[in-house]
């Protein structure tokens, strides 16, 4: 019996019809040159029979009194792999748009407790026949952006001609016996780090100086700031990583600050186009992965921090600096902490919410919230291929939590930053207009730092 973590237990207790905690992610591929007709339904037999390796992917959640009413892993002897892999045809003309629509309305739907938290759909049908997409569905619960990407890198293959399956029990067998060999630190020593560490962070908070929470009564109150409905709107945009290193080169600056810096232009100039006019920066809330090199953890590891978007500077090159110094300040303030600290505030964070599952209360403190949540998770550097299937691009569909309505999460691939863009519909049913903003900033920090002509975004 393996009990979830307290991270992993909130992500359960926070999922409700409203607020679901599941994770989705749409991968366009170009099919073999050489297919057979019936190649989609050779692939869907081939996902059957060779799973793609997500954590506890045979596991379901349960609890009992045994385990104290904690939630705990236990395998599904039962797993019908017809429900958990399934090959749609797209409606519609099969375009982009349709296959953002078809992943959107996916999200609205929960998973199923009594399986495992996960699921896969093989899509056919789009507007090029000679592209297929699948769009994979996982509960937060027991997955986060490294164990995602650890799960990916032994699945999709560098040469285009290796027809492999999946190993992933021998990486974690290894990464085991690598984590046997490193020495631990004393209880002594741990436990003196930990009162130093727990020390420091109250004295920040208590001073205004921490980056783990939003400076109260400094973030502006935005329409992202409530509690979520049940609808999703989902908007994805593409651009070229190279132009974001060349801003990068010039300014200093790392790609997460260059896109927080056009995240937050694109979400002010959106906001000031539905009559809400800002006093101050918008914040961003920052997951962190608090993994180790070569971890294999399949738990989520992960901590929060916030930082301002500088969206009330116009200069481009001073707001991706001014960025750069509240981001270098939150790493800063990460690195210096035990990570037994850490865990310790995410549990201290977490009671409020069991003490509102248990009372059936939804309620939020917008004052206490940043505007959007932002996760940047690298992908591949070089073309990768599933059965010999090119993966031409990732876009992710993050969830979004009462008081932070909007996700904006980014993944590289090869020479290209893709990013999905996640909300509820009632707060931005025309979420596509901040891409649209989102790409003239682009033009214009180019323009300015790079000195690149102008172009007209069409």
């Amino acid at each position: 019996m393996k009990k979830l973590g307290i991270l992993d237990t909130m992500f359960l207790l926070m999922d409700n019809e409203e607020h679901k905690m599941h994770v989705l992610a749409y991968m366009l591929f170009e099919k073999p040159s050489e297919n057979s007709a019936n190649y989609m339904n050779t692939l869907l037999r081939e996902v059957r029979d060779h799973p793609w390796p997500h954590p506890h992917f045979r596991d379901k959640v349960s609890r009992s009194l045994s385990s104290l009413g904690r939630y705990y892993w236990e395998p599904d002897y039962n797993m019908d792999m017809t429900y958990h892999v399934q090959l749609t045809k797209l409606s519609g003309k099969g375009t982009a748009k349709d296959l953002r629509d078809f992943t959107t309305e996916y999200q609205t739907h929960s998973l199923d407790y009594s399986r495992p938290l996960w699921q896969i759909k093989i899509i056919d049908g789009l507007e090029n026949s000679n592209q297929f997409a699948i769009v994979m569905k996982i509960h937060h619960c027991g997955i986060d952006g490294v164990s995602a990407m650890n799960m990916l890198e032994e699945l999709f293959r560098k040469d285009p001609a290796d027809n492999s399956n999946p190993d992933m029990a021998s990486k974690k067998k290894t990464q085991k016996a690598k984590a046997k060999r490193v020495r631990k630190a004393s209880r002594a020593t741990s436990i003196q780090a930990y009162w130093s560490g727990l020390k420091k962070v109250i004295a920040d908070i208590k001073s205004g100086e921490t980056m783990l929470m939003p400076p109260e009564g400094q973030v502006p109150v935005t329409r992202f700031n409530e509690i979520v409905k049940p609808t999703r709107s989902f908007a994805t945009v593409s651009l070229s990583l190279s132009d974001v290193k060349a801003l990068c080169n010039e300014t200093g600056g790392t790609v997460n600050d260059v896109v927080s810096a056009l995240i937050g232009t694109g979400m002010r100039r959106y906001l000031e186009g539905k009559g809400e006019k800002l006093h101050g920066s918008l914040y961003a809330t920052m997951p962190v992965s608090l993994h180790t090199d070569g971890d294999m953890d399949e738990s989520n590891k992960i901590s929060m921090s916030c930082y301002p978007l500088a969206s009330d500077v116009d200069n481009p090159l001073e707001q991706i600096q001014t960025v750069q110094k509240a981001t270098r300040k939150a790493k800063d303030e990460m690195r210096a902490l035990p990570q037994s600290v850490i865990y310790s505030l995410m549990a201290v964070g977490a009671l409020p919410i069991l003490i509102r599952k248990i009372r059936g209360v939804r309620e939020v403190n917008a004052r206490r919230m940043t505007n959007v949540m932002i996760s940047n998770v690298p992908s591949f550097k070089e073309p990768r291929y599933y059965k010999g299937a090119k993966l031409l691009g990732l876009y992710p569909l993050s969830l979004i939590m009462d008081g932070i309505g909007i996700n904006v999460t980014v993944s590289s691939y090869v020479d290209s930053l893709d990013f999905g863009l996640a909300s509820d519909k009632t707060m931005a049913p025309d979420i596509e207009v901040i891409c649209d903003h989102m790409l003239d900033a682009m033009e214009e920090m180019k323009a300015e730092v790079l000195g690149v002509a102008l172009q007209k975004v069409g």
